[in-house]
C-alpha cells in the first residue's frame, strides 16, 4: 500500500508540474504561457488596420493542437459606423462646412500620425437610401478615370481638398451623401495595404 501511495503522489507531482505555465513575454506584444501540455498566448500587437491600434486576443493549444481562440481587429471606423467626421486612426477626413454646393466642396485631409501618407486623385460618391450606403452612378455609366499622380500629406499636416463631382457625377440632389477615398497608404513603405477614409456631408 505504501508503494502505491508513493507512485500515486508521483503521478500527481508530474501531473502538477506539466500544468505549471512558464511566461515568455515578446516584443511584439505577444505573451506565452508554456507548460508541457498545452500553450496558452495572448496578443497585444500594434496594427495599421485596427482603429484600437492593436490585434486583441488569445489562443490555447493542447498537445500541440489548436482548440480555441480569438484575434479581434477593430476596424469598425473603416466602416465609417458611428463616425463623424471619417477616421481611420489619425488620418481624418471631413467636409469644409461653408463650400458645399450641389456641384462640389472642398475637404480637409489630417494626418496626425508622425508618418508621411500617399493618395491620389480618385474618389467615389456614395448616398445614404433606405438605411444603406449606395455608389451613385456615373454620368456616363463608367467608372471614372483617373490620371497616375500621387500627393503625399507629411507627418502632422492638413490639406484642402476641392472636389468637383459635377463633372462626374452631375448635380446633386438634396439628400445625405459621403466621398469615399480608398487610396490612402503609407509613403516609402513596403506596406500594400491601403486604407478607406469616409467623409459625410449634407445637400439640401
Amino acid at each position: 500500500m505504501k508503494k502505491k501511495k508513493i507512485i500515486l503522489i508521483v503521478v500527481l507531482v508530474i501531473i502538477i508540474l506539466m500544468l505549471i505555465p512558464i511566461p515568455t513575454y515578446w516584443k511584439n506584444g505577444v505573451t506565452e504561457y508554456k507548460a508541457v501540455l498545452y500553450k496558452y498566448t495572448t496578443v497585444h500587437t500594434p496594427s495599421d488596420i485596427s482603429f484600437t491600434g492593436y490585434e486583441d486576443g488569445w489562443e490555447l493549444k493542447i498537445l500541440g493542437f489548436r482548440v480555441g481562440g480569438n484575434i479581434n481587429i477593430d476596424e469598425r471606423l473603416n466602416n465609417n459606423e458611428n463616425a463623424e467626421p471619417s477616421v481611420y486612426g489619425s488620418i481624418l477626413l471631413e467636409v469644409k462646412e461653408d463650400t458645399r454646393t450641389s456641384k462640389g466642396a472642398s475637404f480637409i485631409l489630417k494626418n496626425t500620425t508622425d508618418e508621411e501618407y500617399a493618395y491620389g486623385p480618385s474618389y467615389t460618391i456614395e448616398r445614404y437610401t433606405d438605411g444603406n450606403w449606395q455608389e451613385l452612378d456615373t454620368l456616363t455609366g463608367d467608372p471614372l478615370s483617373w490620371t497616375a499622380i500621387v500627393y503625399t500629406i507629411k507627418a502632422n499636416e492638413e490639406k484642402e481638398l476641392f472636389i468637383d463631382w459635377s463633372m462626374g457625377y452631375g448635380e446633386l440632389n438634396s439628400g445625405t451623401y459621403r466621398l469615399v477615398k480608398s487610396d490612402i497608404r503609407k509613403s516609402n513603405s513596403a506596406e500594400s495595404r491601403t486604407y478607406t477614409l469616409y467623409a459625410e456631408f449634407d445637400i439640401k
